[in-house]
């Protein structure tokens, strides 16, 4: 939801915002229609992207109810989509500030306010 108040700031810079979360589509959904969310959700309910990535919070084991759960953070992707910045914490229960990543955005690609 924090996201979503800052997305317009995001696009003005000319970025996008994806998000990536442990639920299923239909959940992802659910949430996106609550609360108008208008960017990409993408479903990763095997936690095979987050693995894949070096996010996934260990401290859920396979086949328990929180097994997916990445470490809230974001990657800040160029044209190119290579990875040029990366901003995460550990636990889930703090989360990387919408407008704080934004200022890192702007720093790691040379973007103008």
């Amino acid at each position: 939801m924090q996201l979503q108040e800052h997305a317009e700031s995001y696009r003005a810079l000319g970025l996008g915002v994806v998000v990536l979360t442990y639920d299923a589509p239909e959940a992802q959904q659910a949430f996106a229609d609550k609360f108008d969310i208008d960017y990409p959700l993408l479903s990763d309910v095997d936690a095979a992207t987050v693995q894949a990535l070096g996010i996934l919070n260990a401290e859920y084991a396979p086949g328990h109810a929180a097994f997916g759960i990445p470490y809230p953070g974001a990657f800040v992707l160029d044209t190119e989509l290579v990875i040029r910045e990366k901003v995460f914490v550990e636990g889930y229960q703090t989360r990387v500030d919408a407008q704080s990543v934004l200022l890192v955005a702007r720093r790691a690609l040379n973007l103008q306010p």
